[in-house]
């Protein structure tokens, strides 16, 4: 690890389309954005660890667990259109400029509270052990799967996700499946800064549980992940018994 230097980073906006200040929001008697703010800061391997934000309010809130805020980020950058790789590509000019150079960003986000510091240092080390361009994380779907799914075009007729071939096939014949979650990316920086794009051709995933894959959306979510989390509470409770 030795030659790799990571840049943890927390993306974090004031507005919220759907929220009003989401990531301010309390969640089980903490500010929504702690909870990732938390495991960035619990994770070995980062080397640095910011949160880019446009808002004050934020930025005060998240210092308060250890997490630099270096600048407020401008605001053509924290418009609803703004893209996350604009925001990571800003981070890692601005620390550059200041003689800072890193080899890779994990991006953490603020709307995922059920992350750990554990799957943080899982994804750097997978990325880096592997010398891959992107590390995404994702889950096992046991329920929705492809071959149940379709579109509808004109006059709500079915267009079938996959062939015939395939949603014919007997549920254990189904290859497995997963869906991405937003809990941690870990990405290349050249990537980030040559190309603009979290994605290379070289994309491994890190597996996390179906039972800790949230992001929060909307009202709907937070009550969700309130459950999720007081599990994981009663579950590291029960292990350490």
């Amino acid at each position: 690890m030795d030659e790799y230097r990571i840049l943890g980073v927390i993306p974090a906006r004031g507005g919220s389309r759907g929220i009003p200040r989401k990531n301010l929001r309390m969640l089980l008697g903490k500010p929504l954005i702690h909870w990732a703010a938390s495991a960035l800061m619990n994770a070995r391997l980062p080397h640095t660890r910011i949160c880019s934000t446009d808002s004050r309010e934020i930025a005060d809130c998240v210092s308060s667990t250890g997490i630099d805020v270096p600048w407020l980020r401008p605001a053509h950058l924290a418009m609803d259109g703004s893209r996350t790789v604009q925001v990571l590509e800003h981070a890692l000019r601005s620390l550059r400029d200041s003689g800072l150079v890193y080899t890779h960003v994990a991006l953490v986000q603020p709307t995922s509270p059920t992350v750990l510091a554990e799957d943080i240092d899982a994804a750097i080390r997978l990325a880096v052990d592997n010398d891959v361009d992107t590390v995404i994380s994702g889950f096992h779907s046991t329920h929705a799967h492809p071959s149940l799914m379709y579109s509808l075009g004109e006059n709500h007729q079915v267009e079938w996700l996959l062939p015939d071939h395939e949603r014919q096939a007997r549920r254990q014949e189904l290859s497995r499946m997963f869906i991405r979650t937003g809990l941690v990316y870990v990405v290349r920086a050249d990537l980030v800064l040559e190309r603009r794009s979290l994605y290379g051709e070289r994309i491994l995933a890190l597996e996390i549980p179906e039972s800790r894959s949230i992001t929060i959306d909307d009202e709907h979510d937070f009550h969700i992940a309130a459950l999720m989390l007081e599990e994981m509470k009663h579950e590291a409770v029960r292990v350490n018994r």
